[in-house]
């Protein structure tokens, strides 16, 4: 093996890893983003449901 070969080899060991390393967290982001959306609308319909409740003890 010359040493070329052998920086092609490491280039390519390291670019696999970055690729790995770039799914993971593009999915932790997303796993991220959507609990926080779930949590942003389940917001929502709390207050949504309160000021419903609050509108129907001014009736």
């Amino acid at each position: 093996m010359t040493v070329g070969d052998s920086i092609k080899r490491a280039a390519q060991g390291t670019k696999n890893v970055t690729e790995q390393v770039v799914d993971a967290v593009e999915t932790k982001v997303s796993d991220v983003t959507d609990t926080v959306q779930d949590a942003l609308h389940d917001a929502g319909e709390k207050v949504h449901g309160a000021v419903g409740r609050d509108e129907d003890k001014r009736k």
